[in-house]
This record gives C-alpha cells, structure tokens and sequence, in this order.
C-alpha cells in the first residue's frame, strides 16, 4: 500500500484517498438522482407564488428525463467498446518494434515487475506533432495495459527522469485509474447527451406544446447545467487526486531519495510543449477544472520545495531547471 510504502507521505496518501473516494461517490450520487435533483426544481417553480401547478401536463414533465438513464448505460458501452477497440488499433498500428528504444523497453519491464502490474505493451507515437511530447497510460481488457510516449519524449528526458515519468505512468495502471475515468467519463457524457436533447427537441416542444413547455425544457437545462458543472469539478479533484497518488506511486517504485527526477522531468516535459520559461511552469494557476495539479504544488506534495531564482530559472532540490525559449 502507498501508505504504509512511502512513510513520509502518509499524511499526503491519507487526504489524497479520502479526496478520490469522496468525489467518486459525490459523483455517484449526483448521477444518481439528477432526476429527483431536477423534479425538486420543478416543484419549486410550481409554487404558488411562481408557475403555479400545473404549469405544464405531467405527462409532458415525466416524458423530459424519461431516457436519463439510458444515455449513462448507452454512454458506458461506446465509452468501453472505444477503449477496447482504441487499444487493439494502438497495438496493431503503433506497437514499438523489438528494436526500437531496447533499452527503455528493458526499463518499462524491469519497473512494471519491481511495480507489480502485467508487463505494459509499448505505444510509440512519433508523429503527433512538434510540440506533442508526453507520456500516457491506458489498460483494456482485451488488449492489456500500455504505456504510449508521444513524440521524442525518450529522447528528451535523462534516465533518472525517463524512470519516475514511467513509474508514474505504471502507478496509473496499477490502481486502475484508467478504469474509474471510463465510469466517470460515461456520467459526464450522459448528462451532456440528455442537455443536448433538451435543447434539440425546443422548437418541437414549441411546436406542440407552446411556450409553456419551452420554459419549462429552459429551466430543465439550467437545472441540469448547474449540476453538469459541479460534476465536472468532482471529477476534475478525482483526477488530480490521481495524479497526485501516481507521484507517490512513482517513488515507491523508483526510490525517495531521487524523487526530485519526476519533478524536473514534468518540467522539461512542460517546457518542450509551451517553451515557457521554468518561472512560468511553476507558476500555480489555481484552475479548478484542471486535471492535472500544477507543477509547484506537486513538487510541494513530495516535500520539495521549489525556488525562483532570479535569472527566472528554477531550482528544485540541487537542481537548477533552465530554458531560454520562453514566451
């Protein structure tokens, strides 16, 4: 277990778990009862004081969330057929070759068995673009788990750095974080499908049924807007909590001492793709959509502390990040 693995960050693991879990039940619980969210919405505008019952039939409202449920199941099965039909295209189409990056490849192996999961296929993606360069994880049923590198991440990162990126990758595997986002990503779809069918039935429902029906979809979609919106914060807080659990997963596998090695590979990653320079990488934006926590309040987590120097470079632990193509 991470916390019992990593002593110095036991407290870290703690509310980083405690963040996953209670999100994903938040979530759970919001998909749920959108319907009974969105019926109390409902009785609130049939006050008196406001639309008065009977405002709209209730065959007409029971008919407006009467296919919610389908769209999650239906959003589920295309989310996990993409998955498993992704994968087998990924392998078919971009499986590295014996020979290409042996030794990363002997690397992946080696830390996958020292991290306990199967023994990733690698995905070689070079032609992504001149600034796509990074490292991903995804795992199926059918096709098994996989690491992809994007562009000439190999290339770019040092050894150290190439190992904890990796180790970060095969944590996400490990704790089938992968798996939770195919769920997760199926709520998110269902109640965008069902806002969508709202607004795309309007001029009929004006048709048929007259304006009284068209305010009441509005009021629907608000409804249905504001709790899209709060499901995607819960989902974006799972997801850096993810994140966050992967670093320590990384220095599980790949050691305490050299930990500061995930973070300038993030960086030199960062800086690749953007050209920033490293004061600006470590800037934290705050996005609380974002589902990646920033670089600086990472390093933070792991008990480092970063520091810009006044040449707007960065340093972090002995190591002194440095770029000069910045924006």
């Amino acid at each position: 277990m991470l916390w019992s693995s990593v002593p110095q960050l036991r407290w870290h693991v703690t509310q980083q778990v405690l963040v996953t879990w209670v999100a994903i039940a938040a979530m759970g619980l919001l998909f749920w009862y959108q319907p009974a969210i969105v019926g109390y919405a409902h009785g609130f505008l049939a006050h008196e004081s406001l639309l008065g019952r009977g405002f709209v039939s209730s065959e007409f409202a029971d008919k407006v969330l009467a296919n919610y449920f389908s769209y999650g199941w239906w959003s589920l099965l295309v989310a996990w057929v993409t998955l498993e039909a992704g994968g087998f295209f990924l392998v078919w189409r971009y499986k590295a070759k014996p020979d290409e990056y042996k030794d990363f490849q002997e690397r992946l192996q080696k830390l996958a068995e020292e991290a306990g999961v199967r023994p990733p296929t690698l995905i070689v993606l070079r032609t992504m673009g001149a600034r796509i360069l990074n490292a991903a994880a995804t795992q199926s049923i059918l096709s098994g788990p996989k690491v992809i590198v994007m562009g000439d991440i190999v290339e770019l990162l040092t050894d150290p750095e190439e190992t904890y990126v990796t180790a970060h990758e095969l944590s996400h595997i490990k704790h089938l974080d992968i798996v939770a986002g195919v769920f997760i990503g199926a709520g998110n779809s269902a109640i965008s499908i069902q806002k969508w069918a709202i607004l795309s039935s309007a001029v009929y429902e004006l048709i048929a049924f007259g304006w009284r029906a068209v305010f009441y979809l509005g009021a629907t979609w608000v409804m249905l807007s504001l709790t899209h919106t709060l499901y995607k914060l819960l989902a974006a807080a799972q997801s850096r909590s993810r994140e966050y659990l992967a670093d320590v997963g990384a220095v599980k596998v790949a050691g305490w001492e050299g930990r500061v090695h995930l973070i300038t590979g993030l960086a030199r990653i960062h800086h690749a793709m953007t050209g920033w320079r490293p004061f600006r990488i470590f800037h934290r934006t705050g996005n609380i959509f974002a589902t990646h926590p920033d670089i600086e309040d990472r390093a933070q987590a792991l008990k480092l502390e970063p520091q810009v120097l006044a040449d707007g470079n960065v340093q972090v632990g002995d190591i002194v990040i440095a770029g000069y193509t910045g924006w």
